[in-house]
């Protein structure tokens, strides 16, 4: 900032030279000291910048507007109201932002009579920090603070506190360590050193969001996201159609006690989306009212790094998500529940168990053989060891037999094992019929399962489906939400759930309307089996505000409040509903489908098919050996 110089102010008193360093030591924060049109004498200002400089501040006398915003927080102006042209330097620097926070004002009115309403000019935001040195004599300064609620308002003038000076000589050698604090009996801070006088402060705050919490009525704004119902504007601080709009009148209550403490007029502004740009790149909703300033707040809002870079989060007043939820899948739909009852070392030693006894079997038929024959008993060929086998194991018995205490104790134990593992087979997959999957717990099970997808038909789900581009997610929303060349399968919450409820399909929507649809339609036995997965994988959402606004610190602080008090839980109790529990003793009938008996019917079909097989193959073996027999008679009797 280039400003035209000012006449340089013929006299000094000597006692302002040391009231401005114990001002700044008395702040307790980084300084670093612009005297860019203060016009004293090059005497007094190298004075004023010995003793800053013995108190390790840092002086300059220009300003550098392209200096990183990481320092601006130790700037501190020092200007004299007393100086010509000081009204045009001061209108100058209001238009380019250096009396907005984090920027620091010292104006000096050495006169005790310098004409304040230079102030009205000024864009001095409720969390400026400008104060007025007045001198009331040549030994004491009154510090005044000096601020505006809003741009249009007028200024608030507050009395900060007195300097006193010291009866020490100025040329005395300085020590900054001989600083002392304490407080007297009405808890005012006090100041002292033996060298640069006495500050007294009559404030019992000393952080200024903290003295500033009176607005005075002042109009605060706060922008609200209609989506459900326009009923929602006549019910946003009552627990009516609780389903509707529940972020909107969550953040609506906490932000309505905000501005009651703040002793803030409320206004209201309606929109119907939180924010994105258009084609053009323009924002809409909250974030296009808080570019405008017609907004000072709204609805809670998820964080972007587009939206970071123009609004500011404040607090996080209420908790809320969006994820995909979805009845269990039964087990039968995504595994062989034929093959589960028993684990793979059961398998091996049923297998193992069953050959040993066929092995038994053929040497005890063996033998049999050679001591006599019967036509119901065993001859010895493997053939028929393999047929009763086949029958044992599946309970079906056999024709032929063994005849003798040794073949016939190896069959009983067959039997007896087999009947006591079929019990228990049986049993288990009775159990299996209806019991539920957990192997969709994650975005590729969810990827790669037969749940069909589906989302609530707002405007953030459309947002985010298009926004996030890892695979998995880029795939769940191209294969399953919107496949090309059909209709995107997004829905209402009413059909959402439903198809939710029917089964074998997920749906990504919000939880607290979705979960209060679900209490209000669902059996008992419905809400049992309800699992969720997370796809944006967002923190909660923050209440957004304007950029750099001057109320920010005064909602933060008061957000803190309404949390630590209890309040927002409160709230958030009255508004929220969980997820739905059933009570754990209802059983439900449930009949069993063909999805549940694919794998038996499949095994059954290939049974059909292969029977066929095996009758055209022992019909060519029976035909083959008579043919054989016929051949082996001609030659035995062309040989006789």
């Amino acid at each position: 900032m280039s400003i035209s110089g000012l006449k340089l102010f013929d006299c000094i008193h000597l006692n302002a030279v040391q009231m401005i360093p114990l001002f700044i030591l008395n702040e307790g924060k980084p300084t670093s000291v612009l005297l860019p049109k203060l016009c004293w004498k090059n005497s007094d200002l190298k004075t004023l910048t010995e003793k800053l400089y013995e108190i390790s501040t840092s002086v300059g006398y220009g300003i550098q507007p392209n200096r990183s915003d990481y320092f601006v927080h130790s700037v501190l102006f020092i200007a004299d109201l007393s100086c010509s042209k000081t009204s045009e330097f001061l209108n100058k620097a209001s238009k380019q932002g250096y009396f907005k926070s984090p920027y620091r004002w010292l104006l000096l009115d050495q006169n005790g009579n310098s004409d304040l309403r230079i102030l009205n000019d000024l864009d001095m935001p409720i969390n400026s920090d400008v104060v007025v040195a007045k001198m009331i004599d040549p030994n004491q300064f009154l510090f005044i603070e000096a601020y505006k609620i809003s741009e249009t308002s007028h200024v608030i003038f507050s009395t900060r506190g007195t300097w006193l000076a010291s009866k020490m000589k100025l040329s005395d050698n300085f020590n900054n360590s001989l600083i002392s604090y304490g407080h007297n009996d009405s808890y005012n801070a006090v100041a002292k050193n033996i060298k640069l006088g006495v500050i007294k402060y009559y404030t019992e705050e000393k952080i200024l969001s903290r003295r500033r919490r009176n607005m005075q009525k002042q109009p605060l704004t706060m922008a609200n996201v209609i989506t459900d119902s326009n009923e929602t504007r006549k019910h946003l601080d009552d627990r009516l159609y609780l389903h509707q709009d529940s972020i909107t009148k969550m953040s609506y209550m906490v932000v309505k006690i905000c501005f009651e403490m703040l002793n803030a007029t409320e206004k209201l502004l309606f929109t119907h989306t939180w924010g994105y740009k258009d084609k053009n790149g323009n924002w809409q909703g909250i974030v296009d009212h808080l570019l405008k300033k017609e907004a000072d707040l709204g609805t809670l809002t998820i964080f972007t790094q587009e939206r970071m870079k123009v609004i500011d989060y404040i607090a996080m007043v209420g908790s809320t998500a969006v994820r995909f939820v979805f009845r269990e899948p039964p087990l039968a739909l995504l595994q062989n529940i034929f093959t589960l009852p028993f684990t793979g070392a059961v398998w091996v030693a049923i297998f193992v168990c069953v050959l040993s006894c066929a092995l038994f079997l053929y040497i005890t038929s063996k033998w049999e053989a050679t001591v006599g024959m019967h036509p119901m008993q065993l001859n010895g060929s493997w053939a028929d060891v393999l047929i009763l086998i086949i029958g044992a194991v599946l309970q079906q018995g056999c024709t032929l037999e063994p005849r003798y205490a040794a073949g016939r104790c190896v069959t009983l134990l067959l039997f007896l094992a087999l009947t006591i593992l079929y019990s228990a087979y049986c049993a288990n997959i009775v159990v299996l019929l209806r019991a539920p999957s957990s192997s969709v717990r994650s975005l590729p099970d969810l990827l790669n399962s037969p749940l069909k997808l589906g989302a609530s038909d707002f405007e953030y789900n459309r947002y985010f489906f298009k926004k996030l581009n890892d695979p998995i997610r880029k795939a769940i929303y191209d294969k399953k939400i919107a496949p090309k060349g059909k209709k995107p399968n997004f829905y209402s919450m009413k059909e959402g759930v439903e198809k939710i409820r029917k089964g074998l399909f997920a749906f990504h929507m919000e939880l607290n309307p979705g979960y209060r649809l679900i209490q209000e339609t669902y059996q008992e036995e419905e809400k049992c089996d309800l699992v969720e997965i997370d796809y944006i994988n967002e923190i909660d959402p923050w209440v957004p505000g304007q950029k750099r606004s001057p109320y920010k610190d005064l909602f933060k602080i008061n957000f803190i409040k309404i949390r630590e008090t209890g309040i927002q839980s409160n709230i958030h109790h009255r508004l929220h509903v969980g997820k739905p529990r059933c009570s754990g003793s209802i059983s439900a009938f449930s009949s069993v489908g063909i999805t549940d008996m694919y794998p038996a019917i499949i095994a059954t079909l290939y049974g059909m098919l292969l029977a066929p097989a095996v009758l055209v193959l022992e019909i060519m073996y029976k035909r083959l050996m008579v043919v054989r027999q016929n051949k082996l008679a001609k030659s035995i009797e062309f040989s006789t």
